[in-house]
């Protein structure tokens, strides 16, 4: 036992460290990412609306290791809000993405990685590239879209070009096409009748050009205004997204003069708004002259019906007799008939006349005629006499209006009237007839009628009218003497007799045998006669009480005749009728006393089931029904119902049913009847009789009515052809409603027997016979079979056999140009046929230029007229449409020549643009040649000459060639101050009329420097003194000092300060007014902060609107000089001017309150009694709008109340807070006597929290005690934790929301517990408890779960119920209520201890089995852990020889200014750039976290951050090429040059034996630039140690001051500088001062600053050596006396940030804490 101890204990000791090594290497991979890369790229889609639930691809982040347990994962957004949080692995997003607004492509920000367990932190690269979706529609530009369109465009001509939409979406969501759609009907029934809808009548022939063409011909006169709805839809790829938007283009139609005109009068037949056939009549009495006439119906009047509505011309055509003239003659401009002449009957009785209304417009004129009948009437001596065919006249009462009088043998009354001043042959008048009553009236055929409704013959109206008929003649108003009539009603059975009431009758029960009088009824009727006479009848018994009563029809006496039974009540309802059939009725209500008889009899069956042929006999017998008595009482038979048509009776004392009418089974096949057996006492049962009627062939085959008799229509020449169908019905049923159809056989048509289809049966000819006429019967199919004919009409169709041919084959005319609509020819065919059909139509020629006329044949020119430059002689081919052959006469050829006309102006072939000239230039001196051309066909039409035109100074100095239009100076330019003028040249042909164009020639005349002050040095120079000005192109002309301005500005400057004095060289004071000259904005003042204003020898750039430094940290302005009277140099005209804001401490920290720990300026946290000192319970947060150290923020606590009694029971002394993170965490355990809440004050103060200078603010801290009083859960039993977790949020919103404010917190969410019944603690894993707890907002004292407030908005059975139901829908799982948290107590069993005594040798032999077990299993874990060991080092060996190879770390990038292939170039500073990110990454203590953006990373694609640059800066110095971003320009390392230089130590000033050691301080990457290849800034010619330009993130504090003309480094320097002989290198220093760009401090300490903020631009040494490390600060003109530096890193961008005025703070930030971010994309 003893000798195994030592070893034992040493293999424990072994596999411990085993374990331990293990452990190690296992969490070795923690925060690596899964893929082997240095970054991470995601995809993500831009959100739908408000939607950010959208998932990123791949969902989670490939890092290694569980966020939850070993690494710990958090987002950093350096200088941006936060777009995204974390949930485990996941992103979520915390606002929409818009790519399109925002011009979004990607999102670039870093993921801080820690292990948890040994604190180890990186930071890695994570870009988020946002891809499109389709949420934008197209949008119409420059809406509402209208234009206006004459009624004569041709088909196809584009009428509208400018429809344009635009779409936000990139890619194919971004294209748009175009489409017209039938518009809705929502216009008004006005606009209805002018306006239509545009689609099918417009078109747009190309979708993505969105031109509108027509479509179909237009017609001003039917509509005058389409609406074309026009869809612009954008292309996605998927159909059913894509999005259009919708505009209205409105197209207004003018209309042309193309309608002739027409005559218009009221009541006229119109056809397209013109009067067909108008007529006018007027009369003459004979003898005498009338003048103006009385035209009816009206005066004649006619309209253009063009809206052009040129004047009408009226005039006589023609006329009968023709001597028309000589009496009438109508007023040419209003249409007024006149006559002017006597006319006598003897010459002529009526005057037919032709009248023509004419267009006064340019010829062809357009016409329309009307016919004018002009009755002479013979002298009016005798009145007329009126005669009637009978004095009294009868007509039915009520009768309808228009219904004739008769007489007394029943022929209508007339009326004749005569006049003795009428001959036999004169045309008679059409009389008026006068009636004193209104009631009647008389035709115009002289018939009386019926003129008045409702004529009432009986009492009290009156039965005969008598009135007086008077005749009159409307011409001469002659009447006659009056006539008197009589006119009888006739009396019409049109009133019902009135029955009178009856009072109720009671009657004693009795026999059938005895006849009883129940009551009497009596009615009356007005009427008269037989319509008087009343017939009385029982119309209705109740009860089936019918049999039991009578009436006698004439007394109206009502008697029984049946049984009565005691009990019964019946209600007989009687009717009284006339002789018409007008009938009322009356109700009688009787009552029957009680009897003795108490039992009904009952049938033998209650259902009789029968069947009876539709053609039995009357009195047949059906079926014989029986009933038994139990008293033995006579039983009597009757129907109560079901036989309503009286088809059967049964008899009443046999039960035979018998048929009493003919059966129709067509009509109906079943009847049920209710028979009912009744004895003597009125007791009754009843059975049905069901009866089925059997068909029989009692129908015969009928035809449709509705389409006899059939005529049909044919084709003739057509075998087999369709004629039509005939059909016929048989009401019987089965085969005895077959129907087969048949026709003669001796007709050329047959029929289908079945369908009764009708074909021809040969080919029919219409010239032998064009109708047939024939009977086609229709038989059924039984034995007896029955038949049904129809008469059919067959009409054959005559088709054009013959095509229309032409006389001539050839006809040729002559018609001068530009003539529209001009009529050329007319062509005329013939057609052999009856019917002749003839549509011309042009086979060959320019359809734009000429047209035909259908109908006519008439060829005219369009509304373009010919032109004979274009073409002389046309050649047209016209043909028909029905002849469509090139045969001898099928065609006509139609031969136009063109006549030339003077009709073109001449046209200037090239009109240059501005000329400008020097005011010394000769007299003579030509400056600009403007010739023009004349494309007329002939001369003199064609021959051009030229002259000057318009007023002004221009006239005075120029002159033009009047044969070659060449300009020359006429005059010295310098006797005049003007530098401008306008030479109007007019170019005229010699053709007539005249024609002849003008071009303007703008002239600018620069006066070189001769102002009044120079006019004295202009005089020295010609005596031949020197007046100190050298005319070269330096020295002639104003120019600008530099080209190049760079100015640092603080954001607090005053409004109108001036920033910059920007000098004019070769520019003079004015001795009396301002400059001639000014300085204008090009570039980069869109927002008018900045103004530029004149002073001597210069221009100043003023500030007119405040600058800041958060909205924006620099301005790059280009401005450009301007001068009308001076010369301007152009090499020197334009500078660029960049205005750097300087941040200043104006903004106070501002804390970020969110729901879950903070509300209303209050943060809210609990602890629990258990709680560990220096455990976290929240973290405050404070955000500040100012940049570097004002930035910066640290936290500090205070106590509210300053007055504790004891500094150890404030509340401060419980807490500390981290000062840069605002992490609060415990800092002593706490007591039962400390009084909660604690209330603190947290306060954040910006500027290193400086006393003066700084800004802070405060915001309170209210921390409760929990304990399991307080605790509450909610309990999910459907839905795991982590589920449930991912609603955190919204959960505690919703808690809110149902405790009315309450301010809620969620401690935790585990798995549900449950007691079970022996009293243990079960656990569900499939369900959830939800831990909170609820503060009172007032008290801020956390709430126990018996509080009458919580209980009040929880625990009540109503809000109980309702947050189960909201939380259940919110989380998609059941939820079962809020109940007290069951906490699992670690329990510590204490076991005594006690060994059983066991045999020694048996013990020491089961440790020794025991240890040999442990040895083997060690050895195999040593050799498990050996093997992977190896093979991960040698994983970690390929990763470092992948992401970065030796011996140099990237692939050099060349940069050239000067290359031609710009995309190259870009290519280029991608690379750069990226390495420049690559050098970004912080020290993490694991030399294995690699950022790999070099070429061999095939994972990362240099294509996939094209965003990083990706515009052109033009501001740069000639030929300067550089990507840019927005207004800010990347700096570059110019050139890597690959030339050694040989023996560099032999230019060193005898410095070959000092030792300089370079500290190297790198994230990541250290880029090695050896000095012989002369690509590192640094890098000191001659000596032997190489210089390192580093990237590093330099930790200082207060590291830059100066004393006593030395440099004192800080002991706290990470980079520890003590060394005299070390090179210090802050590459990108945020406060790094250089006196010198490579000047030696304290012998040889030298310190450098490449890319310092703040740099004195002092680096002149080295000047001839040293390469420029920054090109955008390269001097255009080639100055290599000094090597400039890059004094400022303003001018950094990445990505869509500026970065610049950070001066890369995130890389050596002085005072960043060491979990700070350090790198950002």
């Amino acid at each position: 036992m003893t000798g195994l101890g030592p070893g034992f204990l040493g293999l424990l000791l072994l596999i411990g460290s085993c374990r331990h090594t293990v452990g190690v290497l296992g969490k070795s991979q923690m925060c690596e990412v899964e893929t082997g890369q240095t970054n991470i790229i995601l995809d993500i889609e831009e959100s739908r609306g408000d939607f950010i639930g959208q998932p990123t691809t791949p969902a989670e982040l490939p890092i290694y290791g569980d966020p939850n347990t070993e690494i710990a994962l958090d987002l950093v957004f350096p200088k941006g809000q936060p777009t995204f949080l974390l949930d485990g692995k996941k992103l979520k997003l915390l606002q929409p993405l818009d790519r399109d607004e925002e011009n979004l492509s990607h999102i670039v920000f870093q993921v801080s990685c820690t292990i948890r367990e040994s604190n180890k932190k990186r930071n890695i690269p994570l870009i988020v590239r946002v891809s499109d979706v389709n949420d934008n529609a197209p949008r119409f530009m420059n809406t509402p879209y209208e234009i206006t369109v004459p009624e004569s465009t041709p088909l196809g001509s584009t009428i509208y070009r400018n429809i344009q939409a635009l779409d936000k979406d990139a890619g194919v969501n971004g294209l748009v096409e175009y489409f017209i759609v039938q518009g809705g009907a929502n216009r008004t029934e006005d606009e209805k009748l002018t306006s239509a809808d545009g689609y099918g009548t417009f078109a747009i022939s190309f979708p993505h050009q969105g031109q509108v063409t027509v479509a179909k011909t237009l017609d001003y006169e039917k509509i005058q205004r389409y609406y074309l709805t026009i869809v612009a839809s954008d292309r996605a790829r998927n159909v059913a997204e894509r999005l259009s938007s919708t505009t209205t283009l409105t197209v207004n139609i003018a209309d042309s003069d193309d309608m002739d005109p027409s005559f218009i009068y009221r009541g006229c037949v119109l056809l397209d708004g013109a009067c067909i056939n108008p007529e006018y009549t007027a009369s003459v009495p004979a003898g005498s002259v009338q003048g103006v006439l009385n035209v009816l119906p009206e005066r004649i009047q006619a309209v253009d019906l063009d809206t052009i509505s040129s004047p009408i011309s009226y005039s006589f055509a023609s006329g009968m007799p023709g001597n028309y003239a000589d009496y009438f003659e109508i007023d040419q401009e209003t249409g007024v008939l006149k006559q002017i002449k006597a006319v006598d009957t003897s010459t002529a009785k009526r005057y037919d006349i032709i009248v023509r209304a004419e267009e006064i417009s340019a010829p062809p004129r357009r016409f329309t005629t009307a016919k004018l009948t002009i009755a002479v009437k013979p002298v009016d001596a005798n009145p007329p006499v009126i005669s009637s065919s009978d004095i009294e006249g009868y007509v039915d009462e009520n009768s309808a209006i228009g219904t004739r009088v008769l007489d007394a043998s029943g022929k209508p009354i007339t009326f004749r009237t005569t006049d003795e001043d009428l001959g036999e042959d004169d045309p008679k008048p059409d009389y008026i007839y006068e009636l004193t009553t209104p009631s009647f009236n008389v035709t115009g055929e002289g018939i009386l009628v019926v003129n008045e409704e409702g004529l009432d013959r009986d009492p009290p109206a009156p039965g005969r009218y008598k009135f007086q008929v008077v005749a009159r003649e409307p011409k001469t108003n002659a009447a006659s003497a009056p006539l008197s009539l009589t006119v009888i009603l006739r009396d019409v059975n049109d009133n019902a007799p009135k029955l009178a009431m009856v009072a109720p009758v009671s009657i004693a029960a009795g026999d059938q045998h005895e006849q009883r009088l129940v009551a009497k009824m009596m009615a009356t009727d007005i009427d008269e006669g037989p319509n008087a006479v009343v017939t009385y009848s029982i119309y209705h018994v109740s009860n089936n009480g019918l049999q039991k009563f009578k009436i006698d029809e004439k007394t109206g006496e009502i008697e029984t005749r049946g049984r009565l039974l005691a009990g019964e009540q019946y209600s007989i309802t009687v009717q009284a009728s006339d002789i018409g059939g007008l009938s009322s009725q009356a109700i009688v209500e009787v009552t029957v006393t009680p009897g003795p008889n108490t039992k009904p009899p009952r049938f033998s069956n209650a259902v009789y089931e029968v069947q009876v042929s539709e053609g039995a006999e009357i009195n047949s017998t059906v079926t014989v029904i029986h009933a038994d008595d139990p008293e033995n009482d006579p039983v009597v038979y009757s129907i109560m119902s079901g036989n309503d048509l009286r088809q059967f009776a049964v008899g009443q004392q046999s039960g035979v049913i018998m048929v009493i009418r003919k059966l129709d089974r067509e009509s109906l096949t079943r009847y049920q009847l209710i028979v009912k057996a009744e004895d003597n006492g009125g007791l009754s049962s009843s059975a049905t009789v069901n009866i089925k009627v059997t068909d029989i062939n009692d129908k015969n085959p009928e035809f449709d009515e509705d389409s006899l008799p059939y005529i049909f229509h044919v084709d003739e020449g057509k075998a087999n052809a369709f004629v039509g169908i005939v059909h016929a019905t048989d009401a019987d049923e089965g085969i005895n409603a077959e129907i087969t159809y048949s026709i003669p056989t001796d007709i050329p048509f047959s029929i289908n027997a079945k369908s009764g289809e009708l074909r021809t049966a040969s080919q029919l000819d219409f010239e032998r016979l064009n109708e047939y006429r024939f009977v086609v019967t229709a038989k059924d199919g039984a034995p007896d079979a029955r038949l049904g004919t129809a008469s059919v009409t067959v009409q054959v169709n005559d088709l054009p056999d013959e095509v229309p041919k032409f006389n001539d084959a050839k006809i040729s005319v002559r018609i001068a140009e530009n003539e529209p609509d001009y009529l050329v020819a007319t062509v005329q065919a013939y057609d052999p046929d009856s019917v002749p059909e003839i549509t011309y139509v042009l086979r060959k020629g320019d359809a734009d230029l000429f047209k035909i006329d259908p109908s006519t044949g008439e060829v005219r020119t369009t509304t373009r007229g010919l032109d004979f430059e274009k073409q002389r002689q046309h050649e047209l081919i016209i043909g028909t449409i029905e002849n469509d052959g090139d045969g001898q006469g099928d065609t006509v050829r139609l031969i136009v020549d063109v006549e030339d006309r003077n009709d073109v102006r001449p046209v200037f072939i090239t009109v240059p643009g501005p000329v400008t000239v020097n005011d010394d230039q000769p007299i003579g001196s030509i400056i600009a040649t403007m010739p023009a051309i004349d494309a007329d066909g002939t001369s003199p039409g064609n021959v051009v000459r030229y002259e000057l035109v318009g007023r002004g100074k221009a006239l005075k100095y120029f002159q033009v060639d009047p044969d070659t239009g060449a300009v020359r100076i006429r005059d010295e330019l310098r006797k005049e101050q003007d530098t401008e003028y306008q030479v109007d040249i007019r170019a005229y042909d010699m053709g007539e009329p005249q024609l002849s164009s003008v071009a303007m020639l703008p002239v600018f005349v620069r006066h070189l420097l001769l102002d009044p002050a120079e006019d004295q040095l202009e005089r020295k120079s010609e005596n031949g003194e020197n007046g100190g000005l050298h005319m070269n192109s330096d020295t002639i002309g104003l120019a600008f000092s530099d080209d190049n301005y760079i100015i640092s500005v603080p954001e607090s400057t005053a409004i109108n300060s001036s920033l910059k004095l920007i000098q004019i060289i070769n520019s003079k004071k004015p001795a009396r007014e301002t400059p001639n000259y000014k300085c204008e904005f090009s570039q980069g003042n869109e927002l008018g902060i900045f103004e530029l204003l004149l002073e001597d020898y210069g221009c100043v750039l003023v500030l007119v609107k405040p600058l800041d430094y958060e909205t924006k940290t620099s301005y790059n302005l280009e401005i450009r000089l301007v001068s009308h009277r001076y010369f301007v140099s152009p090499r020197k005209d334009r500078a660029t001017i960049k205005i750097i804001v300087q941040d200043e401490n104006d903004n106070p920290p501002e804390f970020v309150f969110n729901r879950f720990h903070g509300q209303n300026d209050t943060y809210y946290a609990v602890i629990t009694p258990e709680m560990d000192i220096d455990t976290t319970i929240l973290q405050v947060r404070a955000t500040d709008r100012d940049s570097g150290k004002f930035g910066i923020l640290s936290y500090k606590l205070y106590d509210e109340e300053e007055d504790s009694p004891s500094k150890e029971d404030r509340p401060s002394s419980f807490f500390t807070i981290t000062e840069d993170s605002g992490i609060l965490r415990t800092a002593k355990p706490f007591n039962d006597a400390t009084s909660f809440p604690l209330i603190l004050t947290v306060e954040a103060s910006d500027n290193d929290a400086l006393e003066q200078g700084s800004h802070n603010t405060r915001a309170r801290i209210v921390v409760n005690k929990l304990t399991d009083s307080h605790r509450m859960a909610l309990t999910f039993s459907n839905a795991t934790p982590n589920k449930i977790r991912n609603h955190y949020a919204a959960l505690e919103e919703l808690l809110e929301e149902k405790t009315n404010g309450l301010i809620s917190g969620i401690e935790r969410f585990s798995n549900r517990k449950y007691l079970t019944e022996n009293g243990t603690v079960s656990e569900n894993p499939e369900a959830t408890d939800v831990w909170f707890y609820l503060i009172d907002p007032k008290s801020e004292k956390l709430l126990a779960r018996n509080d009458s407030l919580v209980q009040e908005s929880l625990f009540g059975a109503a809000a109980s119920m309702e947050l189960n139901l909201a939380a259940s829908n919110l989380v998609r799982a059941t939820a079962e209520g809020i109940y007290a948290p069951i906490q699992l107590k670690e329990q510590v069993h204490k076991i005594k201890a006690t060994m059983a005594s066991l045999d020694d040798e048996v013990f020491s032999f089961t440790l020794i089995a025991i240890s040999i077990i442990i040895l083997i299993l060690g050895t195999i874990g040593i050799i498990y852990i050996c093997v992977s060991w190896s093979k991960y080092k040698n994983f970690k060996q390929r990763m470092r020889q992948y992401s970065a190879p030796t011996p140099t770390r990237y692939d050099p990038v060349i940069v050239n200014s000067q290359a031609g292939n710009s995309g190259e170039s870009v290519a280029n500073m991608k690379e750069y750039e990226t390495q420049m990110l690559a050098m970004a990454v912080p020290p993490d203590g694991d030399e294995d976290l690699q950022l790999d953006f070099s070429a061999k990373n095939h994972a990362f694609s240099l294509d996939n951050v094209s965003y990083i640059t990706h515009k052109q800066n033009g501001g740069g110095g000639e030929g300067q090429s550089s990507p840019s971003h927005s207004d800010a320009t990347t700096a570059t390392i110019s050139t890597l040059r690959r030339n050694n230089l040989n023996n560099l130590a032999n230019n060193i000033n005898n410095n070959n034996n000092l030792t300089m050691n370079n500290r190297q301080n790198t994230f990541n990457r250290t880029l090695e630039m050896n000095a012989r290849n002369n690509a590192n800034p640094l890098a000191i010619p001659g000596h032997s140690t190489p210089g390192t330009l580093t990237l590093g993130r330099i930790k200082h504090h207060n590291s830059n001051h100066y004393q006593n003309g030395g440099y004192k480094i800080d002991s706290s320097s990470r980079n520890n500088l003590a060394n005299a002989q070390n090179n210090g290198f802050s590459t990108m220093g945020r406060r790094g001062n250089t006196f010198g760009g490579m000047a030696t401090l304290n012998g040889n300490e030298l310190m450098t600053n490449t890319l310092g903020r703040n740099n004195q631009q002092n680096n002149r040494l080295y000047a001839g050596e040293l390469p420029i490390a920054n090109p955008l600060f390269q001097r255009s003109n080639g100055d290599l006396s000094h090597s400039h530096m890059s004094h400022t890193n303003e001018n950094v961008v990445f990505g869509k940030r500026d970065y610049g005025q950070m001066s890369f703070s995130y890389l050596n930030d002085l005072d960043r804490s060491e979990v700070e971010t350090t790198t950002e994309l």
